[in-house]
């Protein structure tokens, strides 16, 4: 059957027509799909409901075809690995699309939609997702892979991120022969279980691929403590410290928040962290939330916390502290700090045995600025 779409305009405001959907999605009639250039083709697919171009895709060899020359734009490709479930997921506009790799004796899977052109038994649940059945457990990895070649061949994806729950072969896993660039890298091991890594499977994560946000509660094998710093990524987040030489600290220049929040950092450690900041590194840093070995009794307490920094009784107000995010259920006065590079103000917030510190950059002074007029 030729792939066709609707089409209402001979100019460039191109618009896909509703048509009523029924269990699963029909090949669009009305215009040549096949026969557009490039750039309107791409238009029009990109206009067309993830989940279509989607069964579209494994149903017609034709328009999968030109969907691989145009690409489909989705916002996240996830990889989620667990001891029971192999899944990818695609998030567009705030919709997420599910397809599983499963092992099912005697599945019921059609085997009318082709995966990489071979036909496969898959079971599709319109707009929620799809299983793709394996023929055993063990090989459910081999067909989440061809699920993997399958829609990256058709999609253009702006950030491929990964959960793992379980401990895997994590250096030969096949998802880094398609990317080694992580929005966040997840570890997650269940509750009441323990994940250890090896030195070298740290390394790797650190240092082979690029991970903008990586969440890791994990271990590692006899007490290793990982030794180059700075620490690189945009958001980082560890809920333990074990494996952190906390004399060696420091945090890359990308870093827009870091937290230390799940362990007690040495009160020099804190110190060192925040004076790095004053004296102009961390330019992007927002928020940093760090926990010290002592509770903030009274505002003498700690003290050492701010040795050789300078600080002062904040100049905020409470509706402009609230409106930043700064957290201000704790000791009282709160307190100011400022960069001697550049003058650019932080707020210092504490409570028990937490420390935190928010920066107002100048979009965030420009905001307060535009309010007060």
């Amino acid at each position: 059957m030729p792939c066709r779409v609707p089409f209402f305009s001979p100019f460039h405001s191109l618009r896909i027509k509703k048509y009523k959907r029924e269990k699963t999605p029909n090949a669009p009639k009305g215009f040549p799909l096949l026969k557009l250039p490039h750039f309107p083709l791409k238009d029009i697919i990109n206009q067309l409901e993830l989940v279509d171009v989607i069964y579209l895709t494994m149903k017609y060899r034709k328009f999968k075809r030109a969907v691989e020359s145009a690409k489909f734009h989705v916002d996240q490709f996830h990889f989620h690995l667990s001891k029971f479930t192999k899944k990818v997921a695609i998030t567009h506009q705030g919709r997420e699309y599910e397809i599983d790799s499963e092992y099912k004796e005697n599945n019921n899977g059609s085997a009318e939609l082709k995966l990489n052109g071979v036909a496969t038994p898959i079971r599709y649940r319109g707009s929620f997702g799809m299983k793709v059945f394996a023929d055993s457990e063990e090989a459910k990895m081999d067909i989440l892979e061809k699920i993997t070649q399958h829609f990256l061949s058709i999609l253009w994806v702006q950030t491929f991120t990964a959960r793992f729950l379980i401990k895997c072969d994590f250096e030969n896993l096949f998802i880094w022969k398609y990317t080694k660039k992580l929005g966040q890298l997840n570890i997650d091991p269940l509750v009441n279980t323990e994940l250890v890594l090896s030195p070298r499977e740290l390394h790797f994560f650190f240092e082979d691929i690029k991970i903008d946000e990586p969440v890791l509660k994990v271990k590692v094998e006899n007490g290793y403590k990982y030794p180059n710093y700075p620490l690189q990524g945009s958001i980082l987040y560890f809920s333990n410290l074990n494996f952190i030489d906390l004399e060696k600290l420091t945090i890359g220049s990308d870093c827009v928040l870091f937290s230390m929040t799940n362990g007690d950092i040495p009160n020099a450690c804190g110190n060192r962290l925040l004076k790095e900041w004053i004296a102009g590194k961390n330019e992007k840093l927002e928020k940093l939330m760090i926990r010290v070995e002592e509770w903030f009794e009274d505002e003498n307490n700690n003290k050492d916390v701010f040795d050789g920094i300078t600080t002062t009784v904040t100049k905020f107000s409470e509706k402009q502290l609230d409106k930043r995010g700064v957290w201000t259920v704790g000791l009282r006065p709160l307190l100011d700090i400022k960069r001697s590079t550049d003058g650019r103000v932080g707020t210092i917030s504490r409570w028990k045995t937490w420390v935190y510190l928010t920066v107002w950059h100048p979009k965030h002074m420009e905001e307060l600025e535009k309010e007060s007029k």
